[in-house]
């Protein structure tokens, strides 16, 4: 029995026509792609036939299977809906949406003033600006205690509240580098720096970026010079002997000049003679 089948299958709004083959042996049967489903076949010219299917198919976690909602849920809406005022909906301009984001709600403004003033009453005179990447929950609270048995606070209020704080201030050049999730690292002694360049050595989940020493914003280039030396001694070491050196040259060239300055009087003084 020679046929040509159509079927018609509504699979998630989608409208799937699949042509069948001849039933007879001896010729190729036709291939159907489709969910196990009720099908209506009819042959041309007004013959029948029972077509027996069993397909399967692949689902990718991408879609997961769509879900109602609840039963009560979907029934207490309906009950509602006379009683519920109908939403209006309000097209915002992109200008006004960015206007919004940059505005500041009182819980804001009140972190913001306690964290400056938590800065200030601290006296932390060293800041390291870090990228924050994901990591869980344990990890995060021993790398804490640990930065703190070192001398360093780590924080991590979120970038409105940094550029908020920074506002107003030489470290508001900072605000380009408070991208995504970033994380602080507070500390009270210029030796701090070298910790942050030792201490994210060795944290693969952060990333420093800058770093300020007594309101100077410095590179991580630079950070990783002043970490070459051992200790801090070496760097006042150095300072001494520099300025002793230029004190010492200086003191020279005004001798030298002085008795160059009394020679040439002398030898004025013995030609008028």
């Amino acid at each position: 029995m020679n046929f040509n089948a159509e079927c018609v299958s509504r699979n998630y709004g989608q409208v799937l026509i699949f042509r069948g083959a001849s039933s007879e042996p001896g010729e190729q049967q036709g291939a159907w792609w489709t969910n196990p489903a009720l099908m209506l076949v009819r042959g041309v010219g007004g013959s029948t036939g029972v077509v027996s299917l069993c397909a399967t198919r692949s689902v990718s976690s991408k879609y997961p299977k769509p879900t109602p909602r609840p039963y009560r849920r979907r029934l207490f809406e309906a009950a509602v809906a006379p009683v519920l005022p109908e939403k209006l909906k309000v097209c915002t301009p992109p200008v006004f949406r960015r206007g919004v984001e940059l505005e500041y709600d009182e819980v804001e403004l009140a972190l913001s003033r306690l964290v400056k003033k938590w800065i200030i009453s601290e006296e932390f005179s060293v800041l390291g600006v870090c990228q924050y990447l994901p990591v869980p929950g344990r990890t995060l609270w021993l790398t804490k205690n640990q930065l703190r048995m070192k001398g360093l606070e780590f924080r991590s209020y979120g970038n409105r509240i940094m550029r908020k704080v920074f506002e107003g201030t030489p470290l508001s050049a900072l605000n380009p580098v408070l991208v995504q999730t970033n994380a602080m690292l507070f500390g009270k002694d210029i030796s701090a720096l070298k910790t942050i360049n030792d201490e994210a050595e060795k944290i693969s989940w952060l990333v420093p970026l800058a770093c300020v020493a007594d309101g100077r914003i410095m590179s991580m280039e630079e950070v990783k010079q002043f970490s070459k030396v051992p200790s801090l001694a070496n760097h006042r070491v150095e300072t001494v002997q520099i300025l002793s050196s230029q004190l010492e040259q200086l003191s020279r060239t005004l001798d030298s000049q002085s008795h160059q300055l009394t020679y040439a009087l002398d030898q004025l003084a013995n030609r008028t003679s």
